[in-house]
């Protein structure tokens, strides 16, 4: 990772370890089935962000949650999730994993937009699906949510547990 730093009105390039950024990068996961876990994992591994997991305070598990949060999704209804104990504000950036449901932002992680608006300063998603789409829209959906432009978003396809960036 570079960053810019500031010196005497001159901008230099300064490479940060994984130790430094540590401290300063969080990555927020939801993951129904363990794939959006996996591919937050490698993301935190990369960049030695810490790690929290969103968890729905719906049942989310098996057929029945299958449909459950089916129907969240089609009607793009936030689902109630626990609560998120770290403090936001307290990070320099902030990395959002979520999975896609039925072409939308799954419902979990649209609970926790809505209620980190304002707190974060830096965002960028990783945005698991099972199509090779690019969801403009849910990054848009989640930028207004959160009141912030993400600066990157990385697309993987995941098929029966093999990962393809898009």
């Amino acid at each position: 990772m570079k960053f810019m730093k500031r010196t005497a009105g001159r901008a230099h390039r300064t490479k940060r370890t994984r130790a430094q950024l540590a401290g300063r990068w969080l990555l927020f996961f939801f993951s129904r089935m363990g794939y959006v876990k996996k591919q937050a994992y490698e993301a935190a591994n990369r960049t030695g962000a810490q790690i929290y997991e969103i968890k729905a305070a719906e049942r989310t598990g098996g057929t029945a949650g299958f449909w459950w949060c089916g129907r969240f999704a089609m009607h793009r209804w936030p689902m109630p999730i626990m609560p998120v104990t770290p403090d936001l504000s307290a990070y320099d950036h902030v990395t959002l994993c979520t999975p896609i449901w039925v072409f939308s932002l799954a419902s979990p992680v649209r609970e926790f937009c809505r209620q980190a608006a304002g707190k974060i300063r830096e965002v960028d998603y990783v945005l698991v699906h099972h199509t090779r789409g690019r969801y403009a829209s849910v990054a848009a959906e989640m930028d207004r949510l959160l009141g912030v432009t993400h600066r990157s978003c990385v697309n993987v396809r995941c098929r029966t547990g093999s990962f393809e960036r898009c």
